[in-house]
C-alpha cells in the first residue's frame, strides 16, 4: 500500500508539473516535491489559526524548507476572501486592505498590485491549491510562527479596522504643480475621481475611510485652486473637493506604501488644453478636460528576443509581430497625446519586457487604462480577422471604465474601419496583463500574420495607421464617457 501511495503521489506531481501553463519554477524539481510529500506524511505538520487547530482535507507540505498550506480552508477561517480563477490558474487572497495574487507554479506574486518574487510557488496537489504560508500571511499582515517540537504553523489574524482613518490633508507647491496630500493611517484604496463644470470642481471619493479632522477645508490663494473642502460624505466614504478657477483636472497618485494620496494640478494645464483646439490633425475629437489627467498605458506586445508571431514565406522571415506592434503603438501614442491624453509607453524601442513586468509597470504608474497592442497567428492559414480580449474586474466602477464595453467598441470600430472578419470581443482572464493589472485592461489582436490576405494588409502603412486611429478613437470615446456618466 505504501508503495502504491508513493506511485500515486508521483503521478499527481508529474501531471501537476506537466500542466504548468504559466510555469516559473525551474529550480523546483520533481524530487523536491516528492521528498516533501513523503517527509510530511511521516512527520505531519499541524495548523493553528488564532489559537484554534484547523484540520484540512489536504495536509500541509514542506518543499525546500517552505511550508505550503491549503489556501481556502485556512485563510477563510480568518475572514479572508479567497478566489480561484480556473482559466488563469490564479488564486487571490484578500484580507482587510491587502490582496495577494498567486499564479500556480509561478514564483512571481502580486501584492497590492506590486510584483514580488517568492522562493516557492503555489501548487495544486490532490485537486487543492496550496500556497506558501509565510509569504502570504505576512503579505496580509498576519503574524506567523513555527513551533518546532509539535511541528505546528501558528497564524494570528491582524487587527483589521474596516476603514482607513484620514488623519491629515495638506498642501504644497513647486515650480510645476500644486499638490494636495491626503494622509491615511493605513493603505488608501478604492478611490474614485470626478469633475464638474459650472462651477469648475475636481474631487475624489475615498472608500472605506473615516475622516479624523476638526477642520472641513483648506484656504487657498493661487491661480488654480480656490479652496479644498472635505467631509464624511457617507458613513464609509470621505469626499475631498477642489473648487477651481479654471477647468483643470487633477492627477491622482499614491506614495509607494499607499498610505498617502496625492492630487496634483499642473500649472500649465489650462493653457496646454486651450491650445489643443477641438479636433486633432488626424480628425480625432480632443478629450473632455475632465479626462485629461487619466493615464493610458500602451503596451506594444513582445519585444527584444521575444519576436511574437512571425510571418515566414519560403523559409524567409517577412515580418515579426513585435515590430508591427511597436509601429502601431507609437502611432496610437502620438494620436492620443495630440488629443490631450496622458500616456505611458511600456516600450518605445525593441527591448524585452517580461510577462509579469508589464502589469507591474502599469500598476506602479497608477494607470487608468491598459491597452495591449498585438497581432495574431494560427497554425490554420485560413484563420483571419480581428478580436479583442478583456477581463472585467470588480473595481472598474472606480475608474468609470468598463472593459466589456470598451472591447466591444474597439472590436466594432476595427471591423468597420479595416474591413476584417469579426472574431468578436472575448472575456479571457488567463492573460497576466488582464488579471494582474489593477486598472481596466484590454488586448487588441489586429490581424493574422499567418493569413496571406491579412499579411498583405499588415505590410501597408494604411493598415497600421487605421489600426492606431481606430483604437485611439475608441479610447477617447470611452474616456469621455467615464467622466460624463
Amino acid at each position: 500500500m505504501r508503495l502504491m501511495r508513493l506511485i500515486f503521489l508521483t503521478l499527481i506531481v508529474i501531471l501537476m508539473m506537466g500542466n504548468a501553463a504559466y510555469a516559473d519554477n525551474s529550480d523546483i524539481t520533481l524530487e523536491d516535491i516528492q521528498e516533501g510529500l513523503v517527509f510530511c506524511r511521516e512527520f505531519p505538520v499541524s495548523l493553528k489559526v488564532d489559537g484554534e487547530t484547523v484540520v484540512t482535507d489536504v495536509p500541509p507540505v514542506i518543499i525546500k524548507e517552505r511550508t505550503l498550506i491549503p489556501a481556502r480552508a485556512v485563510f477563510e477561517s480568518m475572514g479572508s476572501q479567497v478566489k480561484w480563477n480556473e482559466e488563469a490558474r490564479l488564486v487571490e487572497v484578500g484580507l482587510g486592505t491587502s490582496t495577494v495574487q498567486l499564479t500556480i507554479d509561478s514564483k512571481i506574486a502580486f501584492v497590492n498590485g506590486v510584483q514580488v518574487p517568492m522562493e516557492v510557488p503555489a501548487m495544486i496537489l490532490d485537486d487543492r491549491t496550496l500556497i506558501p504560508v509565510r509569504f502570504v500571511a505576512e503579505s496580509l499582515k498576519c503574524a506567523v510562527d513555527w513551533h518546532d517540537l509539535s511541528r505546528t504553523v501558528i497564524l494570528a489574524s491582524p487587527e483589521i479596522n474596516g476603514n482607513t482613518t484620514i488623519s491629515a490633508i495638506s498642501f504644497e507647491e513647486d515650480s510645476e504643480r500644486y499638490r494636495i496630500i491626503v494622509q491615511g493611517e493605513n493603505i488608501i484604496e478604492g478611490v474614485k475621481s470626478f469633475a464638474y463644470d459650472n462651477p469648475y470642481r475636481f474631487g475624489i471619493d475615498i472608500k472605506s475611510a473615516v475622516l479624523a479632522l476638526k477642520e472641513d477645508r483648506l484656504k487657498m490663494n493661487n491661480d488654480i485652486i480656490k479652496s479644498v473642502r472635505f467631509s464624511q460624505f457617507e458613513p464609509n466614504v470621505v469626499r475631498v473637493v477642489m473648487d477651481l478657477e479654471e477647468k483643470i483636472a487633477g492627477r491622482v497618485s499614491y506614495s509607494p506604501e499607499k498610505e498617502s494620496l496625492y492630487i496634483d494640478f499642473n500649472k500649465d494645464q489650462a493653457k496646454i488644453y486651450e491650445e489643443l483646439g477641438e479636433v486633432t490633425l488626424d480628425g480625432l475629437d480632443v478629450v473632455d478636460w475632465r479626462a485629461t489627467e487619466k493615464l493610458v498605458v500602451i503596451d506594444p506586445g513582445h519585444g527584444g528576443k521575444d519576436t511574437g508571431s512571425q510571418a515566414i514565406r519560403d523559409g524567409v522571415e517577412i515580418l515579426n509581430e513585435k515590430d508591427i506592434n511597436l509601429d502601431i503603438a507609437l502611432r496610437m501614442n502620438r494620436m492620443l497625446q495630440e488629443a490631450g491624453i496622458r500616456t505611458l509607453m511600456l516600450r518605445e524601442d525593441d527591448k524585452s519586457i517580461s510577462l509579469y513586468e508589464r502589469p507591474a509597470l502599469a500598476n506602479a504608474a497608477t494607470g487608468d487604462l491598459y491597452i495591449g497592442v498585438h497581432n495574431n497567428s494560427s497554425e490554420n492559414p485560413n484563420a483571419n480577422g480581428v478580436e479583442v480580449y478583456y477581463y472585467s474586474k470588480e473595481q472598474e466602477s472606480d475608474y468609470g471604465i468598463y472593459t466589456k464595453e470598451l472591447a466591444e467598441l474597439v472590436q466594432k470600430e476595427m471591423v468597420d474601419t479595416l474591413g476584417l472578419f469579426d472574431r468578436g470581443a472575448k472575456s479571457d482572464p488567463a492573460y497576466a496583463v488582464l488579471n494582474k493589472t489593477q486598472m481596466p485592461a484590454i488586448i487588441i489582436e489586429g490581424a493574422f500574420l499567418s493569413n496571406t490576405e491579412n499579411l498583405k494588409l499588415m505590410m501597408t502603412d494604411e493598415f497600421r495607421e487605421k489600426y492606431a486611429l481606430t483604437a485611439a478613437k475608441s479610447i477617447i470615446c470611452i474616456l469621455n464617457k467615464s467622466v460624463n456618466d
